[in-house]
């Protein structure tokens, strides 16, 4: 548009220069206006060649800025990714630790109860080493009573006596063979128990 009118001036002051060319003497003064509307009009026409040039480094700079302004935005959408996977691992690693919380517990009540179950095995062999020893010592008593009886062969039955530790190693010696079978056949020949 700035050329377009400073190009209508100049030929405005062009006609305006010719007809003060014909007036003569009379029309100096107007020539002079025309060749200063004249010079006017090619200043305009530089100045707006520099607002073109201005323009178009200013419309450079505008698609220099459009193109960081896109790369910023997309700098930030890659940060908004990363911060929702940063979101999402944070998630993960708190279940994971839930999951490992759960884990220790469920181990923590296990090593509970083998720890009970192990003081019980405990209580249970004490208990049945003190029966054994228990039972060692009736053994003996009764090993002991039974050697008093009479078997039919004019001496008493050989004492059995097992020890205690002795016991517990599987080394009880049995009764004789001779007195158990001279026993059947006594309870066997006499059934009121006189002889005894």
């Amino acid at each position: 548009g700035l050329d377009k009118i400073a190009f209508q001036t100049r030929v405005l002051a062009m006609n305006a220069a010719v007809e003060a060319g014909r007036a003569g003497e009379a029309g100096r003064g107007f020539a002079v206006v025309a060749d200063l509307v004249s010079a006017l009009a090619m200043r305009a026409e530089e100045e707006a060649g520099r607002a073109r040039d201005q323009l178009t480094a200013t419309q450079s700079d505008i698609v220099t800025a459009v193109q960081a302004v896109q790369r910023v935005d997309g700098a930030l959408a890659d940060i908004s990714a990363g911060v929702g996977e940063v979101h999402q691992l944070l998630g993960n690693m708190a279940s994971d630790n839930h999951a490992q919380s759960s884990a220790v517990t469920e181990i923590s009540a296990a090593l509970g109860a083998m720890d009970q179950s192990t003081q019980q095995n405990a209580a249970m062999v004490e208990e049945t080493s003190a029966a054994a020893r228990n039972l060692a010592s009736e053994v003996t008593v009764l090993s002991e009573q039974a050697s008093r009886f009479n078997v039919g062969n004019g001496a008493p039955m050989a004492s059995a006596r097992v020890a205690p530790s002795r016991f517990n190693s599987g080394n009880v010696k049995p009764l004789p063979a001779a007195a158990v079978s001279a026993l059947v056949r006594n309870s066997s020949a006499d059934d009121d128990w006189q002889s005894f």
